[in-house]
């Protein structure tokens, strides 16, 4: 009997979300299945108040009857929700004539829903409450925040969900235990929140709940808005009755054990560097007994909404940490201690002293290099961030920990006043909860193209925080081009949706906010220094709304994001000169190095590309491209004809126009203006233009040749432009000599330099800079992990074309490695794929996600072999073929096959 499982069942993205306040939720699921060739061809979903009413007779909520669609999912058009309320759903799905069983019950959480909902109080120090200008805030300040309550004994408690904020981060403790950290940087008028289920974490009798949260003055990522933290408590036990704790002046605050004087750790991120005198720590603070007598009643600053926070809305992605071991510890000749965690992580370094002294005060320092004498550097590598930090101790066992997470590979400890092992020694390692850290896998012949997989990879993961960061250590905002990469490895590597939709909709806000009028994004948001822009960024954007669709089928976020990039490409458009065709000029990040156009960064990542043009090349590219995309959102919208043909008009037309004034009939150069043109032909500009398909067919090997012979000429930020080309091309061999050139620019010097996260500049070997600039930039900039998504792609050979991963192409390469094997991750289920050559002979094996189909293109081969059968170019009959639609040979072996597992062989 053919087994049919639904599976994998997601609300919004998110297993279990516990706080969504979507009126209209998306409902999503996979299916397992062992027969080749399955699809989905109906589904039934059922929604109810509780596990145990999910049944076609009892479902009181909403019932969709058996609908017709091979889409895995639907969106809920049942009655309203209501606030803090849980739902749980279940779903069946048709093969045809085959019937699943029910899913397992998935459930969703609503929150709050309105300004109503919400009974609780904006609460800070009361001393701050007549503060009426920001800058009077002590900047860096920490405070706890605490409530003590009794439930009734005798009587279970059914469900507790507290709802928390603060500005601009928290951690939640209840009884004595930290249950939550949270949330992401946001203006006060789209202010998150988060759910947080207590119901195991309460207890019959007393109980206390606690807040420690802190605000830090404006940075990067951060914007500036006002100390404050409010917290919704709602109780629901068996007897019926329920109970609201909210924030009010019956909490309890006090000043935390953090120097409010310290200094900034940069100019950039707006966090101070962490000096904590442990003596006055409150141990026992979030615990019920605890003696808060000489603690202040919270200043209430005014139940919600209040000013400056108009608005809360949910959040329903988490940090998580895990305890990591050091590698090693060495005790130095001053008796200070080096701790290797073996890799740069994003963390909070942890120190339990076990004799600690009254007073006794310790110097540590994170860092990502050692020198030669064995002592950290101070800021190497590190964007000439202050990486240390200040513990005063108190008698006996007390321990560091700090609350601001760093990028961490070594820990140096000065003078800890007592001997040191390892198992005093962790980090406590931070990144987003992603569905899965492993989803995506790759493994080959070579060695160093699966070392630099993982570099990417592990890069990622730790740069995906509260949200995509530019760095953990000096700029922790979030850039758009960085985040555009990062989460394209992120979708990849993880089979991430929901950071990505929520980086999508921060930077749509950044366009009302500041740039309604210009058409224009912020290049970074949030942040603390309001309107700027970069215009490469810009023109970027719907790029990333398309790809994020295309592998999400997240058809909400085209409906918010479209009005965007129409703004976008007016914005373009407007820049385009009469008499050359081209953009020109393009207006944005004025008064600086971003003016008309980043090209790369940072500038010596340039390699010597001639910006001295009003059109520049990478710019017209970037223009075209988004055209395109602008064209492809609006057809799957459905939006009118004349508008999706109008994008593609203008491609064509700036396209033309690039060929006509920017190619000098080999190659492309840099820039031009109406009378001349640049003689720099960079490698920028013409792998831009190949990867893009601009560049006319008889010149495409000469143009491919340039690039490749170049090695490596553009930096982390933009050489997926450069991945792809060569991909596009057909040049794998150049591919895999980019990857794991150790001499060269590139992956492969990073690792042969020790580096364990990518970097924001390569090893950069311009004489003309001094050292400092060619070393000193971050060494943990995961917007240089894209190359994963490449490998996948190109050496892997995965691509996914149909929209939610519903149709596939495997095309292994014909050069650059003898095998490889993997799995990428997809909306329908993970694409396996395993590969060899050997001689004449070529294997593969493929497995394909049901409810999908896959184009599998080989050699040239005279026959091929599929699951043991042999079908040649003389007789390319399939029909005794279970799952294979066609075979062809052309300009290769063309396999088409359903959703299964096949094997392929030529000879």
């Amino acid at each position: 009997m053919t087994r049919i499982h639904p599976t994998d069942c997601q609300t919004e993205f998110v297993r279990r979300p516990l706080g969504i306040d979507e009126r209209a939720p998306d409902l999503r699921w996979r299916v397992d299945t062992d027969r080749r060739g399955a699809k989905q061809t109906a589904y039934r979903v059922l929604v109810a108040s509780s596990p145990d009413r999910l049944t076609v007779e009892d479902a009181d909520i909403w019932d969709t009857g058996t609908r017709e669609s091979v889409r895995p999912s639907v969106t809920y058009d049942g009655p309203p929700l209501e606030a803090d309320t849980d739902y749980y759903w279940t779903v069946r799905v048709w093969d045809g004539e085959n019937e699943s069983d029910w899913s397992k019950p998935a459930m969703w959480g609503v929150g709050l829903l309105e300004a109503d909902d919400w009974e609780a109080n904006w609460i800070r120090r009361p001393a701050e409450l007549e503060t009426t200008d920001v800058a009077d805030f002590d900047r860096g300040q920490f405070t706890y925040a605490r409530r003590e309550f009794d439930l009734p004994k005798g009587v279970e408690l059914e469900r507790a969900r507290a709802y928390v904020a603060a500005c601009h981060q928290y951690e939640l403790s209840v009884n004595g235990e930290r249950v939550d950290r949270g949330q992401s940087f946001s203006y006060p008028e789209y202010h998150y929140y988060k759910a947080v289920d207590l119901t195991d974490a309460l207890e019959a009798g007393e109980n206390a709940i606690g807040g420690l949260f802190t605000w830090h003055g404006e940075g990067q990522g951060r914007p500036t808005a006002e100390p404050g933290f409010i917290c919704q408590l709602e109780i629901e036990l068996a007897d019926g009755s329920e109970r609201t704790i909210v924030t009010d002046d019956e909490w309890r605050l006090r000043e935390a054990e953090w120097n409010e004087d310290a200094p900034l750790r940069n100019d950039e991120i707006g966090e101070a560097v962490e000096i904590i005198d442990g003596r006055d720590m409150p141990v026992g603070w979030a615990e019920s007994g605890f003696d808060d007598g000489d603690w202040d009643a919270a200043g209430v600053v005014g139940d919600h909404p209040t000013d400056p926070w108009e608005r809360l809305i949910a959040q329903n992605r988490e940090v998580v940490d895990r305890r990591l071991e050091p590698e090693s510890i060495e005790q130095l000749e001053d008796d200070s201690y080096v701790v290797d965690f073996g890799k740069v992580y994003t963390g909070l370094p942890t120190i339990e002293f076990a004799e600690g002294t009254a007073g006794h005060r310790v110097e540590i320092r994170a860092a990502y290099l050692r020198r030669d004498d064995g002592t950290v550097h101070e800021k190497d590598g590190t964007q000439w961030t202050n990486m240390g930090y200040e513990y005063v101790q108190r008698d006996g066992d007390c321990t560091f920990q700090p609350f601001n997470y760093l990028g961490v590979r070594y820990l140096q400890i000065d003078d800890p006043g007592e001997d040191l092992d390892l198992e005093q020694v962790w980090l406590r390692a931070l990144h987003n909860d992603i569905p899965d850290t492993h989803a995506g896998t790759f493994e080959s012949s070579n060695e160093t193209v699966d070392a630099v997989f993982e570099l990417a990879r592990h890069s990622a993961l730790y740069g995906t925080q509260e949200q995509f960061i530019d760095t953990p250590t000096r700029e922790k905002g979030q850039f758009l081009m960085d985040a555009l990469n990062i989460s394209a490895v992120s979708r990849r590597a993880f089979g991430e949706r929901a950071m990505s939709r929520q980086a999508i909709q921060e930077f749509v806000r950044s366009h009302y906010r500041y740039w309604e009028a210009e058409g224009r994004l912020n290049a970074v948001y949030p942040n603390g220094d309001g309107k700027r822009d970069i215009p490469d960024f810009t023109e970027a954007f719907p790029e990333w709304v398309w790809q994020y669709y295309l592998e999400s089928g997240d058809d909400a976020i085209l409906e918010t994001a479209y009005p965007v990039v129409e703004s976008v490409i007016d914005y373009i458009a407007a820049h385009v000169d009469e008499e050359t065709g081209l953009v020109t000029n393009l207006s944005g990040g004025v008064g600086g190095p971003y003016e008309e156009g980043i090209v790369d960064w940072p500038p010596e990542m340039r390699y010597g590309y001639d910006r001295d043009w009003p059109a520049r090349t990478t710019v017209n590219i970037l223009g075209a491209n988004a055209f395109a995309k602008a064209a492809a959102i609006a057809e799957a919208l459905e939006r009118p004809a004349d508008e999706i043909e109008g994008y593609r008009d203008q491609q064509v037309a700036l396209e033309a126009a690039i060929r006509e004034r920017l190619f000098d009939g080999e190659l492309f150069v840099d820039g031009c203006d109406a009378a001349a043109a640049s003689d720099h032909r960079s490698q920028h500009a013409n792998a831009f233009a190949l990867a893009a398909g601009i560049v006319p067919e008889d010149a495409r090997d000469g143009v491919a040749d340039h690039i490749a012979d170049m090695g490596m000429r553009m930096g982390p930020m933009m050489v997926p432009w450069l991945c792809r080309a060569l991909e596009t091309s057909g040049r794998t061999d150049a591919l895999v000599d980019l990857i794991t050139n150790p001499d060269d620019d590139g992956w492969a010097n990073i690792l042969a330099r020790d580096g364990t996260f990518t970097w924001e500049t390569w090893h950069c070997r311009d004489p003309e800079l001094p050292t400092s600039e060619r070393r000193n930039r971050s060494e943990s900039h995961a917007m240089g992990a894209p190359v994963l998504v490449s490998i996948q792609r190109a050496l892997l050979g995965v691509r996914l074309v149909g929209c939610e991963g519903s149709h596939l192409e495997i095309r292994p390469p014909e050069s650059g490695l003898e095998s490889a094997s993997g799995a990428v991750p997809t909306e329908r289920g993970p694409v396996a794929v395993d590969w060899s050559r050997e001689g004449e002979r070529f294997d593969l094996e493929v497995t394909v996600p049901w409810n999908a189909t896959a184009t599998v293109t080989l050699p040239v081969a005279a026959a091929v072999t599929v699951n043991g059968m042999t079908v040649s170019a003389e007789d390319a009959s399939v029909s005794d073929l279970e799952g294979v639609s066609a075979v062809r040979f052309d300009e290769g072996v063309s396999v088409g096959v359903c959703s299964g597992t096949y094997q392929l062989t030529l000879e």
